[in-house]
């Protein structure tokens, strides 16, 4: 990474917490009134680059990670400010003083340092120089997000022409980003689901793309500065339609109820690294193992491919942009099925105020072995084109830290004029935090399938909805164990198309 680019990565290190959690964020810092008795401060910190905490970064890799940045980058403003706050998290004012202060002196004017300033100050009951950064903030940015909330709270009066078109306030940051997205957890299905024509392992809504990029960010996050990344996802369910696998054409099988094991590894090797850039070789998989009586639904599919990603920074936003080729083998109990390639362009975008957003957008194309009796009406063969938003927010709250939100557009055009779709799809999950190790995952989401080509005498459109609740008990950053249960449901007044399944397990999940 060049010595001008943040490295943002270390934002993200916390993903393998409850989150599909979830998400990350921080706790906020300080800063004394530069205004009032701050010049000996501002002097010490001067000479300070790259003020080490053993005892605290020892115990946050992240904040290991962000020191070892400024050692590259002790110029960075927007890394002191984050070292602030991860500081102040580990009860360390001091030291987030000494970053906020630092990240003043190279930023003067960035009115989010000081409201984080202010705010910590206000908490330890310094009302008076807390009242100075509030100043500054307004003064520097009157119709900001940071501004509003002051307004809101009566912390600041608003200049005059802004008290009749006041905003209300947007939610206080509480922790780091890294945090925000491990606390999500964000959802994110173990069984394989419908996608009909790309016929992908994934949940419809498209949750399982951005949950699997969290995976790689997690990773990516440790602090030893791995080029591997691994992901190992396997457990057992049982599952009351097993036919409703990503490949098969049976939607509906009311005896098709299966005790199931399944696998799925995910790995990535960084093959190449120069500055900002990584690139290399991946391989993924997903395998289902069912009662004998339900053997013919046995799936494997094979997914190696190829990725490139770069950090940058946008504005006043990191980014981490990704373009990735996938190629896909599947087979139902041994016998192959078909075949897709995809090639799916994403970024990750973590804001100033540690809000995070994640968008994508997915091309493939399906061939399978097989194209039905009738090619121009039951054939699957063909183009689809999928892409999507979601957002990451958090609450004070302790209990409920977490929740996202996001929305999904998918177009299949396939030479069979039944399998032709249109789709929107939403999703949200919310995280419980029962304790350091304990947290409860919900996830819904809803969509509506558009047919418009079908020829059957009754319409085949769907009603999509789901409900999945996860159990989660980390044993330690890298290992998990999670019990899980779901409902699915694919409603629609053609009874040939209508299906559903419920299932519930125990899965383990390992992050490298």
């Amino acid at each position: 990474m060049s010595d001008t680019e943040p490295d943002f990565r270390a934002c993200l290190h916390c993903l393998g917490r409850p989150p599909r959690g979830g998400r990350i964020l921080i706790v906020l810092a300080l800063l004394f009134a530069s205004l009032f008795g701050s010049a000996n401060v501002l002097a010490q910190v001067a000479g300070e680059q790259t003020p080490m905490e053993p005892a605290a970064a020892a115990s946050d890799p992240m904040l290991a990670m962000m020191y070892a940045r400024l050692e590259r980058d002790p110029n960075h403003s927007d890394s002191w400010r984050l070292v602030g706050k991860l500081e102040a998290k580990q009860g360390n004012t001091q030291g987030a003083m000494n970053a906020l202060m630092r990240a003043l002196q190279l930023d003067p004017e960035n009115a989010a340092t000081h409201f984080d300033l202010g705010q910590l100050l206000l908490s330890g009951g310094d009302a008076a120089n807390a009242d100075v950064h509030f100043r500054q903030c307004v003064a520097i940015a009157p119709q900001s997000d940071y501004a509003q909330q002051l307004y809101q709270q009566q912390l600041v009066l608003p200049p005059a022409g802004l008290s009749d078109g006041l905003q209300p306030p947007a939610a206080a940051v509480s922790n780091d980003v890294a945090h925000a997205l491990a606390q999500s957890e964000l959802g994110g299905d173990e069984a394989s689901q419908l996608d009909a024509v790309g016929y992908e392992i994934q949940t419809f809504d498209g949750a399982d793309d951005l949950d699997r990029r969290l995976n790689e960010l997690r990773s990516d996050a440790d602090p030893a500065g791995r080029r591997w990344r691994v992901f190992l996802e396997m457990g057992a369910l049982y599952n009351s339609n097993v036919s409703l696998t990503p490949i098969s054409r049976d939607l509906v099988d009311n005896e098709a109820e299966s005790f199931q094991g399944f696998l799925n590894p995910e790995l990535e090797w960084k093959a190449l690294q120069h500055g900002a850039w990584r690139a290399g070789p991946l391989a993924r998989g997903y395998f289902t193992v069912n009662e004998s009586s339900q053997s013919e639904y046995d799936l494997a599919s094979f997914q190696p491919g190829a990725f490139i990603e770069r950090d940058l920074q946008v504005g006043s936003s990191d980014w981490i942009a990704r373009l990735d080729h996938v190629y896909s083998l599947d087979l139902l109990e041994g016998h192959r099925l078909g075949d897709r390639h995809s090639l799916t362009a994403s970024v990750i975008m973590i804001r100033p105020d540690l809000d995070v957003i994640y968008t994508y957008f997915t091309s493939q194309f399906s061939q399978f072995d097989d194209d039905g009796p009738d090619a121009a009406s039951t054939s699957l063969d063909g183009n689809a084109f999928s892409g999507g938003i979601s957002r990451f927010f958090q609450t004070e709250n302790a209990w409920l830290p977490t929740f996202s939100l996001g929305i999904d557009l998918e177009s299949a055009d396939t030479e069979g004029s039944d399998y032709r779709y249109r789709a929107i799809n939403g999703h949200g999950d919310v995280t419980c935090q029962l304790s350091e190790r304990w947290s409860f995952v919900t996830t819904v989401g809803v969509g509506h399938r558009d047919y418009y080509d079908f020829t059957g005498p009754v319409s085949r459109n769907e009603l999509t909805w789901r409900v999945h609740g996860k159990l989660r008990w980390k044993w330690s950053e890298r290992f998990s164990f999670a019990a899980v249960v779901g409902h699915d449901r694919f409603a629609s007044d053609n009874e040939d198309f209508d299906a559903e399944r419920t299932e519930g397990g125990i899965i383990t999940t390992l992050t490298y």
